[in-house]
């Protein structure tokens, strides 16, 4: 019985450390997209069927707000500036004229 507990708690971190990754992951493709009010209506319109849908019918009041919690996070997502790696190179960024 313990070596089953400690297998659920094992997969329970695994879990965690996976839900971290994808927020991660999430906020930045949401962050440094080209259209960010795209997005934003993307969300509300997924969510929305996502929580009305067949799949979801069982599933607890409070394992649906934890969706729409984290959803909604995401909506809060401000765009990011944009990176240019190479104006870090000053007068020997390659795309200056080298007159």
């Amino acid at each position: 019985m313990e070596e089953e507990i400690e297998a659920l708690r094992q997969e329970i971190r695994h879990l965690i450390a996976m839900h971290t990754a994808s927020y991660v992951a999430i906020t930045s493709l949401v962050a440094t997209h080209p259209n960010p009010q795209q997005v934003h209506l993307h969300l509300v319109t997924a969510l929305e069927a996502v929580l009305g849908s067949e799949r979801l019918a069982r599933w607890t009041d409070d394992q649906k707000a934890i969706v729409r919690k984290v959803v909604e996070t995401f909506q809060h997502v401000q765009p990011a500036a944009p990176i240019d790696p190479l104006a870090s190179m000053g007068d020997r960024d390659p795309r200056k004229d080298p007159r």
